[in-house]
């Protein structure tokens, strides 16, 4: 890379990334310094490295996605409920593209007690986010708003967000803490300390219970058998035995209905629901195929279209709890295709790599992907975590490439 380092330049991408460790699991405020200050230096960098870094594949299926969403949006305009918040909702797939100059220039430049610096933020979030959603859900305290009232607040911990977010996201960053692990020797210096690490993972795998999001856990039985093929295939054995046995005790109650337990009973609570969700934007696809409702405008139509064709939870109005249908509805079909070519070709450059970082990458793909079958993961704590994952994974790509000429 032909370009010397300018300490402002880096200091501010070095902030960015300081207030996404320290936003991302605690406020969306705080999070989005990370978009703010991150901008300029990367539209900088994008002008002076574009020549030296070679975009793959995924990128342009992922351009193609932010396009094709601007050009839904621009054509459905008159009908579109709060436009501005549809047109913010196309600035992930564009930062996921435009921050890999950033974290290209950040990691050849970059000191290692920095990135230590920010995990060492991040754990630390991620303990305080536990410990703040039971204190809230089992104790009925709300510390953050400073509210107090026994029934007021719900039995499903949060964190510092509501229980959907704060699940799916500590699910997610489990399935990247068992695969750091994995190969914490070769990165002890970039690690926090075993017991900052060691108790934020596990409380990662507590938030998952304690949120009591199903679609969490759902992900991470689907990745974890592919991270561990890679490190222990005895373990992966094991874990989709145990996978396969908890699918049958699953079956068993669901049919039965002897349980109400929202991890034993797929009927349980919420996911008939969910099934009207997908049915309503099934009719959406099928009437509005090329270009959808535009941005972020299912949950707004939700309802006329349930009532429309006689859907049940015609009450009901809300996203499609579904990455797959919520884009087909969105941006049509041509948009679920980039999505789709997004998530494939992202997940074959990777494991082409065969080696213990990029399988990290990919398990994180699998997990996301899954659970994205049953929940909107476009929220703004995941899509945050998603598209850095992204940048960060495309920087790796690079580097690899670079060191094999």
């Amino acid at each position: 890379m032909h370009i010397k380092k300018n300490p402002t330049l880096y200091k501010f991408i070095y902030t960015a990334l300081i207030f996404l460790a320290l936003g991302l699991m605690t406020s969306p405020t705080i999070m989005a310094g990370y978009h703010i200050l991150i901008v300029v230096p990367a539209l900088i960098l994008f002008v002076r490295l574009r020549k030296t870094i070679k975009l793959n594949i995924s990128s342009f299926f992922l351009l193609s996605l932010g396009i094709w969403g601007f050009i839904s949006a621009i054509y459905n305009l008159d009908h579109l409920v709060k436009p501005s918040k549809s047109f913010q909702e196309l600035k992930y797939y564009f930062f996921g593209v435009l921050c890999i100059y950033p974290l290209v220039y950040f990691f050849s430049f970059g000191h290692k007690k920095h990135w230590k610096t920010l995990l060492q933020i991040f754990y630390s979030t991620v303990i305080a986010a536990f410990f703040v959603g039971i204190l809230k859900a089992w104790g009925q305290i709300d510390i953050v708003h400073f509210k107090l009232g026994h029934g007021e607040f719900t039995d499903r911990s949060g964190g510092f967000y509501n229980y959907m977010r704060y699940g799916y996201a500590s699910a997610l960053i489990l399935i990247l803490s068992l695969g750091l692990n994995y190969i914490r020797r070769n990165l002890q210096e970039i690690l926090p300390g075993k017991k900052l690490f060691f108790i934020g993972t596990a409380l990662s795998a507590g938030a998952i219970i304690t949120s009591q999001t199903r679609g969490a856990l759902l992900g991470v039985l689907a990745s974890l058998p592919f991270l561990t093929f890679k490190f222990e295939r005895k373990v992966s054995k094991i874990l989709l035995a145990v996978g396969g046995v908890f699918f049958v005790i699953v079956l068993f109650f669901t049919i039965t209905q002897t349980s109400q337990y929202r991890f034993l009973n797929v009927y349980q609570g919420s996911n008939s629901v969910r099934l009207s969700q997908w049915q309503t934007a099934l009719k959406v696809i099928e009437e509005k195929p090329l270009l959808g409702l535009g941005p972020d405008q299912f949950s707004y139509n939700a309802i006329p279209y349930k009532l429309k064709y006689d859907i049940p939870f015609e009450y009901y109005g809300s996203h499609a709890h579904n990455i797959l249908l919520e884009h087909g509805a969105a941006y049509g079909i041509v948009g679920l295709i980039f999505l789709i070519g997004f998530f494939m070709t992202w997940f074959l450059e990777l494991v082409r790599l065969k080696d213990d970082i990029s399988w990290i990458f990919c398990s994180y793909i699998i997990g996301y992907f899954c659970s994205g079958q049953v929940e909107l993961l476009f929220d703004v704590v995941n899509s945050h975590l998603l598209f850095f994952m992204y940048s960060l994974s495309q920087v790796y790509i690079h580097t690899k490439k670079k060191a094999s000429l």
